[in-house]
Formats: structure tokens, sequence, C-alpha cells
């Protein structure tokens, strides 16, 4: 079971931002995206989760088509989404984020209790605001909130983007995890590519809403390589 991006176009409004992207994003395996600012990764993600239109191409999960679907029934098709920013409420706990995050889905009260002994630094912080917690615990609770609704395929737009180093490698190796018991994951690369890029499966460089390179991402990871590929992109 696969999520698989073809020919698509998307954009704001009147503005197109990408322009025929390809992208596969198999069961079981971390796919990576990287590219320089304004490449259209943030335009892609929200994309496929159904925050934005589909112009043109196709986005198809476990057989169907995703254009036109809704943000909610696209999680409930089981695709889950942390954005980069305001991916928390910050004025509710770490539970209340939690339970929020359950409403509308079956089930998904159960996994409340699954998500804080994956995440245990959340167990310990289940009763603070999401305002008091560290950038990492946010992130945390981010991602926790997203598997909440039980996910199949789970999108990253950079989880990692300014955070400790303790978090860096604890978001690294919960995600690794995840995609070892069978989840889907696409990663949104900025910082600490290297990190993410060593556990990837597929690496896939963006530049000006278009594929510029795909390519196993373990190759990046040659001395050199990973800065030749991204000077390449303009």
């Amino acid at each position: 079971m696969q999520l698989e991006v073809k020919a698509l176009k998307s954009g704001y409004g009147k503005v197109q931002i990408l322009h025929g992207i390809d992208l596969i994003a198999p069961a079981g395996e971390i796919t990576a995206v990287l590219g320089p600012n304004g490449a259209g990764k943030s335009t892609l993600m929200k994309t496929i989760a159904g925050h934005l239109p589909v112009m043109a191409g196709e986005i198809r999960y476990r057989g169907n088509s995703l254009a036109g679907h809704t943000a909610l029934s696209i999680c409930k098709e089981g695709i889950g989404y942390v954005p980069q920013e305001r991916n928390v409420f910050a004025e509710l706990t770490v539970r209340d984020n939690l339970s929020a995050s359950a409403l509308a889905f079956e089930g998904a009260g159960e996994r409340i209790g699954e998500v804080l002994r994956r995440f245990p630094i959340l167990g310990e912080r289940a009763g603070q605001l999401a305002s008091t917690l560290s950038g990492g615990e946010r992130q945390t609770l981010a991602i926790a909130m997203a598997l909440v609704a039980g996910p199949d395929v789970l999108i990253l737009d950079e989880p990692t983007a300014g955070l400790a180093p303790i978090f860096v490698d604890r978001i690294v190796s919960w995600v690794r995890e995840l995609a070892q018991d069978g989840m889907g994951v696409i990663w949104v690369v900025e910082q600490n590519p290297e990190k993410i890029l060593a556990t990837s499966g597929t690496a896939y460089v963006v530049d000006a809403g278009r594929n510029s390179e795909t390519m196993a991402a373990k190759t990046l990871l040659e001395p050199g390589r990973l800065e030749e590929v991204l000077l390449q992109v303009h």
C-alpha cells in the first residue's frame, strides 16, 4: 500500500506553485523531500493533506483518488499531517490536545494511551499547557496528535527545525520505529539532513515546483554529494 502523486499541480488561488510533481511514498519506508526555500515542498504536503486544491494531476491512495477530498476525509483515509507551525492548541493541556485530536476518529481514545507510552515525555507533561512546553516537546505533541487518528501514512513538514539535538535524535528514532512498524512517512527535510537521509529510502529533490532529482537517499551521504545536488537547484 503506497501513496502516489502524479503530475500534481497546485497553488494558492490563481497562483500556481506546483508544476507537475511526481512522488511515491511506500508503506514501511521514510521518503525524504528536499529543496531550497520556496521550492514548493510545503505546498506539496498541504495539497496531499487536502489543505490546498488539486489543480491538475493525481493523488492516489488505496486505489482511490484524493482530489477534491476535504482535509478531514483524507485524514480518515489514513493520512496524517503535521505542519511545521501552528500544529498544537497552545492553551490546552497535553492530554486535552490529544483528546481533541481523537474526537472525529473511532477508537482514537484508546490510542491516546498508546502514544503516551511511545512518547513518555508527554505522559510526564500530560497536565501542562502546550504553551509551556519546549520546542521539542511541542513538536513531539504535534506528532502524537496525528498518530491518535491511526494513520497509515504520516506527513512531516520539517519536524526537527530549530530543535535541540537530543530531540532531533529522539524524533528521528521514533519515526524510524513507525516506519519499521509498517507506516509510510513523508519527511520534508530542512535541517539535520544527514540523520534523516541515513534512515530514508528514496529522496526527492524539488525545485521551482518541479522534480529536480530522485535517488536513493543514502547516496546523498557520500562526501560532497548533498551539497552538489542542492547547489544545482536554483
